[in-house]
């Protein structure tokens, strides 16, 4: 019946023939496989073409067909830049002699951040072209599948190296940024997520004078508007965000205070949108001394949430274990897994619902990334290399389907 809908509204955007002489069935199941990376050609054949393509009807009559792609969307610092411009997602390119020229002049010229993206499906790496030459520093990347847009939120300006309100969002096509509403607060190092079909969740972090946060807010992406939500009981800097599940729950996972800046808490804390409240989660980090970003994933299964946290020392102690808010409404597994390797910079993130290990400077500066799956939980095969110029460890990602 899902698959019927989706169909039926990407057929429903289109008032003409798609493909004149065809029946719209089959050129619909004509369109869907072409390739992602044709997909900005395509809309400029014709108007039914371009509002087809741009309805999220589309991409999900592809994944209906096998026919999506997977892309991996990676903020990740940026090398040196060469002489050369910059390829970005498709064909377009943008020229970085402006920035080289600022860095030079710069006493110590801080780290660039971009906008990569991994084509998991064609196995290709590309560039975004970001419209200021670069993207705040340690900004958030999340996805909304549904609505089809990837968003960068918060960060630091690169110039001033303070935190930012800012939003860019950039629609499924990957072609096109535009400036989002701006948060309520500046923030970086917050936790993040898409709950739902259309929200985003932002908590935590730390403002302009480094103090943890305990605000939170929420930004509806279909009305482009953020609102207040009742702060959370500690604020909570450098945490990690992830959503629950079909419960639609917004938890911030550790994250340390003001005062104990390093030291990270073992607890995390959910936020209820029926209810608009918060409750607290205990012993769902293990590791006080070491950031849960990068480190974590989590997986939807059954209607419940596996928090699989991942470390590079040897594990002395239980390796699962079920965590719980006293209410008992929030219950999670948590689950801890070795690294494939240790004494390196790793980072890991999911793809597929695998988790997914970037390592990087191997391998003559080249990264390497690995994986494992829910099957075979700590046994880590190798995927691939990653090429120079993609293998700096990134400081957030997300996935989306196209």
């Amino acid at each position: 019946m899902i698959m019927d809908k989706s169909r039926n509204r990407a057929e429903e955007v289109v008032s003409k023939d798609l493909i004149p002489g065809l029946p719209s069935e089959l050129a619909m199941e004509c369109l869907v496989r072409v390739p992602y990376q044709h997909q900005s050609a395509m809309r400029s054949v014709c108007r039914s073409w371009k509002s087809l393509l741009s309805d999220p009807s589309f991409t999900r009559e592809r994944r209906r067909c096998g026919k999506a792609e997977l892309l991996l969307c990676l903020v990740q610092p940026l090398p040196p830049p060469p002489n050369s411009a910059t390829k970005a997602v498709g064909e377009t390119e943008t020229p970085l002699g402006v920035e080289v020229e600022k860095c030079k002049k710069r006493v110590s010229c801080t780290p660039r951040f971009g906008l990569s993206v991994y084509n998991a499906t064609m196995d290709k790496w590309n560039r975004v072209a970001f419209p200021q030459l670069q993207i705040p520093l340690f900004c958030e990347c999340v996805v909304v599948q549904d609505a089809g847009k990837i968003l960068l939120i918060g960060g630091w300006d690169p110039e001033t190296l303070q935190p930012v309100k800012d939003v860019y969002v950039l629609e499924g096509s990957g072609r096109r940024w535009r400036r989002g509403a701006p948060m309520k607060e500046s923030r970086s190092f917050f936790a993040c997520a898409s709950v739902g079909s259309a929200q985003v969740y932002v908590a935590g972090g730390h403002d302009e004078q480094k103090n943890a946060l305990r605000s939170a807010e929420v930004y509806d992406v279909e009305k482009d508007e953020w609102s207040t939500i009742p702060s959370m009981a500690e604020g909570r800097d450098e945490c990690q965000g992830f959503s629950m599940g079909t419960e639609l729950g917004f938890c911030v996972l550790s994250g340390y205070a003001t005062e104990s800046q390093g030291r990270f808490r073992t607890d995390g804390e959910v936020y209820e949108p029926r209810t608009k409240s918060w409750s607290r989660i205990e012993n769902v980090w293990p590791f006080p001394d070491t950031s849960p970003r990068g480190r974590t994933v989590v997986v939807d299964t059954r209607g419940s949430s596996r928090l699989c946290c991942f470390t590079d020392r040897e594990l002395q102690s239980q390796g699962q274990w079920e965590a719980k808010d006293n209410s008992e409404k929030w219950k999670m597994d948590v689950q801890v897994t070795q690294l494939p390797t240790s004494g390196s910079s790793v980072y890991v993130g999911s793809s597929r619902g695998e988790a997914v290990v970037m390592i990087g400077g191997r391998r003559e500066n080249k990264g390497v990334m690995m994986k494992t799956t829910e099957k075979n939980v700590g046994k880590w095969s190798h995927v691939h290399d990653i090429p120079f110029g993609f293998s700096t460890l990134p400081f957030s990602h997300a996935s989306i389907y196209v």
